[in-house]
């Protein structure tokens, strides 16, 4: 067989770009978190995310990746049974007591542990800072990289309760089946928002898993619905295409209202008790949907209001109707 000079060029660099990305992955999240933290005291309860910052050059270059990264771990750590601060709150609190939260220099917006726990009303304080951000497409390759350090704060002791240093890079064109998937790409990756929507979201959730969660200190004190044996059809490397049904089930008290999220794509999605205290819920893949990486989390709320949640951890979502091609879907049981 005879390869074009063309057809070597194109092949060699997939190959660069396959090993790169081999050797530079980006791998699980690595949070730090205080020794003994969860056997010498009680977790924090309250906690309010504060603006996030971001090094200069890329507040110059970028479109905000630091507002983009905030919203996106707001909306899954909220799904962590602490008390959170919603963030039009914790702006407006800062800004009635004189503190410029769009000010983008770390030192203008730190205040003192003492002041913040006055003025916004909680046991502990998230700060975020985005250490490099880009996002770039060339050739047939496309790329959105966000690196940031987030740490929890304990505002009564000073005391650091967990931190992490964590680089998410979302890739495009790399082993695709297909020219017209990687032009397809390349066009979704030059809408920088979404890019840098999609990278935050594969971000947060790497570290949201890693941050020690109060849910299970707390039960008794607040009797939070339980949710047991949260099962999907789910399997890693799974794509879902348009037509196919993705499936949740799940055991918990009788008589209370159930939904499922997948990620922030799709909230609410409604389940019904198909006999007393189980749950079963399904959503069906419409064209045009696509979802990569995101994490089903099962709702379940009591008559009072009192939410419940569980991630589904063995698995994540992928969805893919751009293609009509289907593949069998496994029966849950």
């Amino acid at each position: 067989m005879v390869i074009s000079e063309k057809g070597y060029s194109l092949r060699l660099a997939a190959a660069i770009l396959a090993v790169g990305v081999a050797l530079g992955g980006c791998g699980t999240a690595n949070v730090h978190v205080r020794e003994k933290l969860l056997t010498d005291g009680p977790l924090p309860k309250t906690v309010a995310i504060l603006p996030f910052t971001t090094e200069k050059d890329v507040l110059e270059k970028e479109k905000k990746p630091h507002e983009i990264l905030r919203e996106v771990f707001y909306a899954y750590f909220s799904y962590l049974g602490y008390s959170d601060l919603p963030l039009e709150e914790v702006d407006r609190r800062l800004i009635a007591a004189g503190v410029p939260v769009e000010r983008n220099d770390p030192q203008k917006n730190k205040l003192g542990n003492e002041e913040l726990a006055k003025i916004l009303g909680v046991e502990a304080v998230i700060r975020g800072h985005i250490l490099k951000a880009n996002n770039f497409t060339g050739g047939l390759h496309s790329e959105t990289l966000i690196k940031a350090r987030l740490e929890m704060t304990e505002l009564k002791t000073g005391i650091v309760a967990w931190k992490v240093d964590h680089e998410e890079m979302d890739y495009s064109g790399i082993a695709t089946p297909s020219f017209i998937d990687i032009v397809q790409q390349q066009v979704e990756n030059a809408k920088v928002q979404h890019a840098y929507y999609k990278t935050a979201e594969a971000f947060a959730l790497q570290v949201v898993q890693q941050i020690p969660d109060p849910a299970a200190s707390r039960e008794k004190e607040v009797r939070l619905p339980r949710i047991v044996d949260l099962r999907t059809n789910l399997r890693p490397g799974r794509v879902f295409h348009a037509g196919e049904v993705l499936r949740v089930a799940f055991i918990g008290p009788e008589g209370y209202i159930a939904t499922f999220d997948i990620g922030n794509w799709k909230s609410g999605v409604s389940m019904q008790e198909i006999a007393p205290g189980r749950y079963s819920g399904s959503y069906e893949v419409v064209e045009g949907d696509r979802i990569a990486d995101a994490l089903i989390i099962a709702n379940l709320k009591d008559p009072n209001g009192l939410s419940g949640k569980k991630y589904f951890k063995a698995a994540l979502v992928h969805i893919d109707a751009t293609s009509t091609q289907a593949a069998a879907l496994p029966v849950l049981k």
